[in-house]
């Protein structure tokens, strides 16, 4: 592959036998400039050094050897050292030149091997990923730029293996390494398969052909691969794979718009494993993200968030009143705004810990003004990964709640698993300091990520809050068995369990038959504004 990349950049790209006619015809042709001049007693003779010297260059050791040869017997014996008159050379004169052309013949093709030597190992360096050893971005870009120039139709496919970090975290930084090297061995396995690898957790392929099926199986046969786990060393490892698959000319002009659209299906489709497939929502919704940024700024500044409250029903103990605070944005000229659209955005542009400090605020302050009317209410607030890295997280907190005199365990902090799983040692040492102070922690989308069950005995916690997809499919005999198991599991660590997305009779029913702690969901209630809820417990008194 290098050397047809070094083909491809030599300035030299013709046949050795076209290189050996060019170069015996300069050698001809400077023969013909000594003889028209009246032969060797002038300095033209030096002229023969260029062809010998392009030989070094153009051909190898012994071939520039045989040049030099032929150049210094043209301009030997069989060259006048004046024409004029026709004096012959002095035999000492032109073998003495004979054994300079082969000389600095030599050197300059031992040069030249060397230059190309180190021309190879830069070109190495420069397109290919020290760590894995397989092509790098450079490459990639390069390789893509080739075959749009050529028309020739392709795939691109993208993955991203998202528990990286945590297996570089939890065990060590090589077998991370080694899982990232084992993914791409399996993709170039496929021998059709162009493999990059891209950084330290992304890797891509380019299939050449038109056949887009055909690329799309190959990307679902490494999904497949990897669906369990894989053995690296002694260890057997769950991997999270994320993948994208655009195709030229139907979804991309050139590599760069190849390279964009495969990070924005990646971007935007973090919790979903498999493959994805490029639309024009997605181009959308990027566009929307770059609008949302400057204006997510201003409503930081300008207070435009407020919040809702979906009460949670204890089924054991009635008196017990609790609620999830949700944020909601009611934009001044494009209305309400998804917590769908504008969280990612927060997350991407590092303005998620503001917002969190908003929410906290807000919620410690409306509890306090609950208690002066007579409800003690206790409150969830969905926290980011992000907060985890904002060293004054904890003592805001804590700062907060002395302001308003409010009890800590009134405060309930919600963190989805996969956060959880991302960053497992300081999420384990944060969340002892939130429970010394009082505060109460939820894991929520609990069964979605890898190794479930291992969070309900490392990671402290007083609640899980079961994933929305247990409760819609909770009818079905299958998933009543699992979440019977993952509720007796829970009830025998002390863990309270939450079901989230009640929306019939029949799931709370069934709930209640398993014991379940608390629920919520449309079904109940659905979000309430502050004034709202004051009325719907009192009206429950």
């Amino acid at each position: 592959m290098l050397n047809n990349f070094l083909n491809k950049n030599s300035k030299f790209t013709y046949s050795p036998f076209i290189k050996w006619l060019l170069i015996l015809l300069m050698v001809v042709v400077v023969a013909l400039v000594v003889y028209i001049f009246s032969g060797s007693r002038y300095s033209y003779t030096h002229l023969m050094y260029m062809p010998i010297l392009i030989a070094g260059y153009a051909l190898g050791f012994w071939q520039t050897l045989i040049i030099a040869l032929i150049s210094g017997l043209v301009l030997g014996p069989f060259m006048p050292q004046d024409v004029q008159i026709g004096l012959d050379q002095p035999l000492f004169t032109w073998l003495f030149r004979l054994i300079m052309f082969l000389i600095i013949g030599a050197i300059n093709a031992v040069l030249n091997v060397q230059i190309k030597s180190f021309q190879r190992l830069e070109i190495n360096r420069l397109y290919t990923n020290s760590i894995t050893n397989y092509p790098n971005m450079n490459r990639l870009k390069y390789d893509l730029e080739q075959l749009i120039s050529a028309n020739k139709p392709f795939s691109l496919l993208a993955f991203r293996i998202v528990n990286i970090n945590s297996i570089r975290q939890n065990m060590t930084y090589d077998i991370g390494t080694k899982v990232l090297i084992k993914m791409l061995d399996l993709l170039a396995s496929n021998k059709k398969c162009m493999v990059y690898s891209i950084n330290s957790n992304e890797i891509t392929a380019i299939i050449p052909s038109s056949d887009y099926s055909y690329a799309l199986g190959i990307g679902n046969d490494l999904i497949n691969q990897t669906a369990d786990s894989i053995q690296i060393d002694k260890y057997r490892i769950g991997i999270l794979l994320n993948g994208s698959i655009v195709q030229y000319p139907v979804h991309i002009k050139d590599a760069h718009d190849a390279l964009k659209k495969s990070a924005m299906i990646l971007d935007q489709t973090t919790n979903d494993f498999g493959i994805h497939e490029f639309d024009d929502e997605m181009e959308r919704r990027s566009k929307l993200h770059g609008e949302l940024i400057p204006e997510l700024l201003h409503a930081i500044k300008s207070d435009e968030f407020h919040l809702v409250y979906q009460p949670k029903i204890c089924l054991k103990c009635e008196e017990n009143k609790s609620v999830e605070a949700l944020l909601r944005w009611h934009h001044p000229f494009k209305g309400t705004i998804s917590p769908l659209v504008f969280i990612p955005v927060a997350e991407e542009a590092g303005l998620m810990t503001e917002i969190t400090k908003i929410v906290l605020r807000k919620v410690i302050e409306q509890l306090k003004y609950l208690k002066s009317v007579g409800l003690e209410i206790k409150a969830s607030i969905n926290i980011s990964p992000r907060d985890f890295n904002y060293k004054g997280f904890t003592s805001f907190i804590k700062d907060t709640l002395i302001d308003c005199e409010i009890d800590p365990s009134l405060i309930e902090l919600e963190v989805t698993e996969r956060s959880v799983l991302d960053k497992s040692q300081r999420v384990i040492a944060l969340f002892n300091e939130f429970r010394q102070m009082g505060i109460k922690i939820s894991v929520d989308d609990f069964g979605t990520g890898y190794n479930s069950l291992i969070h309900l005995v490392n990671v402290p916690m007083d609640f899980v809050k079961l994933d929305k997809s247990f409760i819609t499919n909770i009818t079905k005999p299958n998933y009543q068995k699992m979440i019977e198991k993952l509720i007796s599991l829970a009830h025998d660590l002390n863990i309270k369990v939450i079901a989230e997305g009640v929306e019939t009779k029949e799931q709370l029913n069934i709930l209640k038959s398993m014991n379940c702690d608390i629920v919520q969901g449309y079904y109940l209630s659905k979000p309430l504004e502050r004034e709202d809820l004051e009325a719907f417990y009192k009206n429950r008194v």
